[in-house]
């Protein structure tokens, strides 16, 4: 025999060769010494795509971090682009064209409202997003709030050791010129693990708009036209911080603040004018309005994790606290000529809005594993929201103006929700998949209008089954069927019987007798080689909440509401179908179809707005040569109908660059969206002989260079704080 010794990066040695002559042999080798030795091996570099869309679990998750276009951008932004999602008029998340879109942030729901949601979302840098995941199917662990499903943005985990973040800055260039800049810190040493972030945003938003009305009318004119422009620019500074402490491999304790602010000045001028049948002007009207606002949001969460056995068994808590508070100062200028004499009449008005939010929430889950492929999941949740508001209007600016009881209005909202749910989940075997679930929500709620000395009050019980059944028929087939019913609550402000003023004919009025919707959804998916997705859908709403117009015939006065409608249905499909053109060049499809039906009444007339739609998008991502990205997405939405309102067909392209230097510390990209200008809403509805025609754009053609550089020191280490979610924020803001 003999010994050879071997070791990547020296030389092999062997030892003389030795007889064994029986079971008693010894030797004594002595030192061997082995010979450093250098060898250049051929370089080997393994390469592929990582998908972008992907169906999981019943829910499709993109991924964002990584991605061109990610750079400069803001989480708005990329959850308008995620698979399946579009954006209405009035900012509103749509899955599959359906309204009642819950937005979680790492399973926390965000608790404000469309306009209060996209601040929130404009001031946060999608650089700072791991992936979103759009869930139509949420399990019964979910709240049940939410009808058309659910969007959760996944942020990025600290998962080094030590000191580590990264620093960043972009400015953009477009109708208005804005930057961003920020930090993102994370510190891990022993049992701390802690997170701070600080971004410093300008945001702002400038519109163009065109209104046309006509009605019948018993006044002098029967037309309205008006065009004008919207602009809104504020600072918004936010800042999140946390820690979590392992009290030892078993239980995690830990915290987290998020404080956000914004300041920001807004105007809408227009003009206006009112004609009669033989397109006579009676009068013109030009109006110029001012705002000032203020907003700030603040939220504490403690969190407790505890593992009680090493076979899966877990309780978790959560605590959390939030304060909302919102401060409006409006003026409004309105300048009259009436054709007929010349005559002139300046109007001055203002108001002033005050609203705070309290909410206290608390939950605590517990899962308990039945065997190696099933288990048990269990829970309760309580909340408590109390909402103050009081809207002055004024006639007259200044310490000159009086109080106008009429448009005055002092509002107080509370809202109690108990809830408890249990999920089941069973791999039979290999083929079969089981999760089946319950949720009860009890709702107490109580409105008290002091000005109109108007009290409503709701008390509902409602149960909320949940079932998916998974089926891999074969290595490269599977299904998906799925059902779960859920609820949408109307937001604090729309249960207010406020009237808000916008212009001298235009008035937001509160609906204290609106009542919550009600959705049942059915699915089934399909997965073909792993990576080709198609999901058919049926939704089913009673009760839509959705804004209901009504024309005054005596005064031209259009009032916007929230109202119940009878019922809305979608049959839809959704097909996700990832290519890969060349070994550089990789495109993610996506595309959308869905029948979409409504039924409602206004003023005693019944309404069906059918409607076909579709939306398309693909992705693309290219290497080019010089180890530069370039990503390019292009996107179609067909014709969306919403209550009695249908918006005309939308397309528009966007494109970014990327570029990492210094052994891909620092990152620079460039990036262009809506190249063609293309992204114009036009808006069109009919109603008791009532026309209305909208042509607005939000300029988001614009143009931005961004910066980030990432440092880090230290080695592999896992955060672990657990993801909560809070429904009732969502409902709260304006």
């Amino acid at each position: 025999y003999f010994l050879r010794f071997s070791a990547i990066g020296y030389s092999t040695v062997s030892t003389p060769g030795f007889d064994i002559k029986g079971p008693g042999f010894t030797k004594d080798f002595g030192s061997i010494l082995m010979k450093e030795e250098m060898t250049m091996l051929n370089e080997v570099v393994l390469k592929t795509w990582r998908p972008k869309v992907k169906v999981e679990n019943g829910k499709m998750v993109m991924r964002v971090a990584g991605t061109t276009l990610a750079a400069g951008n803001t989480a708005f932004e990329m959850l308008s682009r995620a698979p399946g999602v579009t954006v209405d008029q009035d900012g509103n998340f749509l899955i599959n064209g359906n309204k009642g879109v819950e937005v979680m942030i790492d399973g926390r729901l965000t608790y404000l409202n469309s306009s209060e949601l996209a601040t929130l979302l404009e001031g946060m840098p999608a650089e700072n997003i791991e992936e979103i995941e759009v869930i139509t199917n949420p399990s019964a662990k979910y709240d049940a709030e939410g009808s058309a499903g659910i969007l959760n943005i996944t942020l990025k985990k600290n998962s080094l050791s030590g000191l580590n973040g990264s620093v960043y800055s972009g400015l953009e260039y477009g109708k208005q010129s804005l930057f961003t800049a920020g930090t993102n810190l994370n510190y891990k040493k022993g049992n701390w693990n802690s997170f701070f972030s600080l971004d410093l945003s300008e945001r702002g938003q400038y519109r163009d708009a065109k209104v046309t009305r006509s009605f019948p009318s018993q006044s002098e004119f029967t037309t309205y036209e008006q065009t004008g422009v919207q602009t809104r620019k504020g600072f918004v500074p936010s800042i999140q911080l946390g820690t979590d402490y392992d009290i030892n491999e078993n239980h995690l304790i830990g915290a987290m603040a998020n404080f956000s602010y914004q300041n920001r000045d807004g105007s809408w001028n227009t003009s206006s004018s009112l004609e009669n049948d033989n397109n006579e002007t009676f009068v013109d009207i030009i109006s110029r309005n001012e705002m000032e606002e203020s907003f700030g949001n603040g939220r504490l969460n403690f969190h407790y994790v505890g593992k009680l056995d090493t076979l899966g068994t877990e309780i978790s808590a959560d605590f959390d606290y939030v304060r909302l508070e919102k401060i409006t100062n409006s003026g409004f200028t309105n300048f009259y000529t009436y054709q007929e004499d010349d005559s002139e009449v300046t109007e001055r008005l203002s108001n002033t809005g005050d609203s705070d939010y309290d909410i206290l929430a608390g939950r605590i889950d517990f899962s308990l594993p039945l065997s190696e492929t099933s288990g048990l999941e269990m829970g309760v949740k309580a909340s408590k929201v109390v909402s103050n508001s009081e809207l002055l209007f004024y006639n007259g600016m200044g310490a000159e103006r009086t109080l106008d009881p009429d448009l005055s209005n002092s509002f107080r909202y509370e809202e109690e929700i108990y809830a408890g749910y249990i999920s089941y989940s069973n791999r039979f075997n290999d083929t079969w998949n089981l999760q089946a679930g319950l949720r009860a929500e009890q709702t107490y709620g109580k409105g008290q209008s002091f000005t109109l000395n108007q009290i409503n009050e709701r008390d509902y019980f409602e149960l909320f089954p949940n079932l998916m059944l998974e089926q891999n028929v074969s290595e490269n087939y599977k299904i998906n069927y799925s059902y779960s019913r859920r609820i949408s609550r109307p937001d604090y402000e729309r249960m207010n019987p406020f009237r808000f003023y916008l212009d001298p004919n235009t008035i937001i009025t509160g609906n204290p007798d609106i009542m919550p919707q009600i959705n049942n959804s059915f699915q089934i998916g399909q997965t073909f080689f792993k990576k080709y997705n198609l999901i058919l859908g049926y939704d089913n709403a009673d009760r839509y909440l959705a804004e209901i117009p009504f024309t005054d015939a005596e005064t031209g006065i259009t009032y916007l509401t929230t109202g119940n409608l009878n019922y809305f249905k979608s049959y839809n499909a959704t097909i996700v179908a990832p290519v890969e053109i060349a070994s550089f060049w990789q495109a993610n499809n996506n595309l959308v179809l869905s029948q979409q039906d409504y039924n409602l009444e206004i003023g005693g007339e019944k309404i069906e707005n059918n409607n076909f739609f579709y939306m398309a998008q693909s992705n693309h991502q290219v290497n080019l040569p010089g180890d530069i990205q370039l990503e390019m997405n292009a996107s179609l939405r067909g014709p969306t109908a919403y209550g009695v309102y249908n918006i005309d067909s939308q397309w528009w392209v966007d494109a970014g660059l990327k570029k990492s230097f210094m052994d891909d510390k620092l990152n620079v990209s460039l990036r262009a969206t809506d190249i063609f200008k293309t992204m114009d809403m036009g808006i069109i509805a009919q109603y008791n002989g009532n026309t209305f025609n909208l042509d607005q754009y939000f300029w988001n053609q614009a143009v931005s260079l961004n910066l980030r550089y990432n440092f880090s020191k230290g080695a592999k280490a896992e955060r672990k704080t657990k993801a909560n979610k809070l429904e009732e924020l969502d409902r709260a803001g304006n």
